[in-house]
Order: C-alpha cells, then sequence, then structure tokens
C-alpha cells in the first residue's frame, strides 16, 4: 500500500502518512532518516508494530514502529497530542 507523508514531528520522530483510501498511519521512526513532507512511502501502512518502509521518495527503506492505522484525520492529531 502506498501513503504520502502528511506530517513529520521532529522532536518525537513521529510521521503521518494518508493512505490511498484516506486514512492516516502514525509511525514512529526507529533511526534517523530523512523524511520530508509529500513523500511517498509504500509498504504494510496498516500493519501494527515494528515494520519496515519504503520512502520511494528518498528511496530509503526505514524501519519503524506503527503506533495506529486506519485513523480518520481528527484520531490522528489527537494520538499525536498525546504522545507529547
Amino acid at each position: 500500500m502506498k501513503g504520502t507523508v502528511v506530517h513529520h514531528e521532529h522532536r518525537i520522530g513521529f510521521i503521518v502518512i494518508r493512505d490511498e483510501k484516506g486514512e492516516f498511519t502514525i509511525a514512529e521512526l526507529l533511526g534517523k532518516y530523512d523524511v520530508e513532507m509529500g513523500d511517498v512511502v509504500s509498504g504494510n501502512l496498516h500493519a501494527s508494530g515494528d515494520e519496515a518502509l519504503f520512502n520511494q521518495t528518498q528511496d530509503e527503506t526505514m524501519e519503524v514502529s506503527i503506533k495506529g492505522h486506519g485513523l480518520s484525520e481528527q484520531d490522528a492529531i489527537s494520538m499525536l497530542l498525546r504522545t507529547h
């Protein structure tokens, strides 16, 4: 599944990805990756826990921990606010 990075919370190392269905996934980056808003990411966006996602824009595999998926935009915002 493909998605687009719509937010990168640099302070806590989280990204928010909007998938092709318009649902949102929140993932914690498990390393130093060059991720920008608008990057296209592919992989199992509807998994939970540790996953490898491929950032097609940066041509880089990223190890992440998926914290939530299938979220509405409001649910994704609320979840990010709770992680601060």
